[in-house]
């Protein structure tokens, strides 16, 4: 048997975007729910590195791109609120590092020393003392440079449940749903949308339904032809590595793209893991694992000579990035949200984006205008909520047997 439920605002789809947008719209006084279908942070939050960018890996030609524009006020945004005075309290957040770096294996060129010069009056790049060096750059073998960039690392599980704790009222698990299960009105607004979880079932009412569901969006928009999505994969590397390998930092090339950005997690088991993306990864999507390993190795021992691999153990990720499409297929620039009747599709793009993201879905909420109504949930009270995500490491090679 159905029933129904009635709030102001469902929000689909339980990443760091979605829980964003939850804490600010309830903030706002509107009566808000969330619903996902698998793990809270479970797509591509947690596959994420982590780090709260702020655009300076893009402007290293001595130009601000508009991606760097975008991004470059998120570290301090971000940082407010890993200090409990921002907008949302994280301070209980795990900061893996406070500091990203940026390193050149040998001199810089001309050109890229110019570009980063650029950035560097900026304040947004501190040039290092060798003393001042993350500890693998302080092996005398070590011939480049590294800078430190004002932006910090962040461990996404921790993320997602500090965006959960004050919500967990509000957050419900469903089965996987589609477009089939909604009602519409002639002026193709929707009515209410059929959720369902077990053999329970919940008619669920709402003046504005929000689509923060990454991949799962593509389904979810499918009747309308405003919206399209695009797939832009990845072959993330993991290796576990000595305990003392602790590193966070994107290697330069001669491309406004790093060689290789590594971040450090730590592992049930006490292991370190080093998550790599970067070019190895966007051009590892044509390799297979064993090649994308092999890859990995060469890369790796070329970029730390002085280190060595042999008792390295490997894994590989596949990771298709959902965006909205864009004509040249190329990543866009900034979080991305489309109003449609009642009706609101969103792409944070990137991780540290999610705040601009929800401050744009928010002021739409004020500017249509949306009336605070009564919230109904009585229907979905034994609901229970989706589970937090596990690292995708801990799936991959660390298993940790209770």
């Amino acid at each position: 048997m159905t029933t129904n439920a009635s709030v102001d605002i469902v929000i689909f789809g339980g990443g760091v975007a979605g829980l964003w947008m939850l804490n600010r719209i309830r903030q706002a006084g509107f009566a808000a729910i969330l619903c996902e279908s698998t793990s809270l942070g479970g797509g591509q939050t947690c596959k994420s590195q982590g780090i709260i960018h702020g655009g300076m890996k893009y402007a290293l030609q001595g130009q601000l791109t508009a991606e760097a524009a975008a991004l470059s006020d998120m570290p301090a945004r971000w940082r407010t609120c890993l200090q409990g005075a921002g907008e949302i309290d994280l301070s209980r957040v795990t900061v893996l590092s406070d500091k990203h770096y940026l390193w050149a294996p040998n001199k810089l060129t001309a050109k890229l020393a110019g570009g980063l010069a650029s950035v560097t009056l900026a304040s947004k790049v501190e040039p290092l003392d060798k003393s001042d060096y993350p500890i693998l750059f302080q092996h005398p073998a070590f011939k480049g440079e590294v800078f430190a960039l004002d932006e910090m690392v962040l461990d996404t599980h921790s993320l997602i449940r500090e965006l959960v704790r004050a919500n967990q009222d509000a957050i419900f698990k469903i089965q996987p749903t589609s477009p089939q299960e909604w009602e519409w009105d002639t002026a193709g607004r929707v009515i209410a949308a059929n959720v369902y979880c077990g053999s329970r079932a919940v008619r669920l009412e709402a003046q504005q339904f929000i689509f923060a569901a990454g991949s799962g969006n593509e389904c979810l928009a499918k009747p309308l032809p405003q919206v399209a999505m695009q797939r832009r994969p990845l072959h993330m590397v993991m290796a576990k590595v000595p305990p003392n390998w602790l590193l966070y930092a994107h290697c330069m090339g001669l491309s406004t793209r790093p060689r290789v950005t590594i971040t450090t997690h730590h592992a049930q088991d006490g292991s370190l893991i080093w998550y790599i993306g970067g070019m190895l990864a966007e051009e590892g999507v044509q390799r297979d694992t064993a090649a994308q390993i092999q890859a990995a190795k060469q890369e790796l021992s070329s970029l730390f000579p002085w280190l060595s691999f042999d008792e390295v153990e490997w894994a590989t990720l596949r990771v298709d990035r959902a965006e909205p499409l864009q004509a040249d297929a190329l990543k866009p620039n900034q979080a991305y949200y489309k109003a449609i009747q009642n009706m609101v599709i969103t792409w944070p793009v990137k991780l540290a984006l999610a705040p601009q993201l929800a401050d744009e879905v928010l002021a739409h909420m004020r500017s249509i205008p949306l009336t605070p109504q009564l919230l109904d949930t009585q229907a979905l009270r034994a609901w229970p909520m989706p589970p937090l995500s596990q690292p995708i490491w801990e799936t991959s090679f660390c298993h940790v047997h209770a």
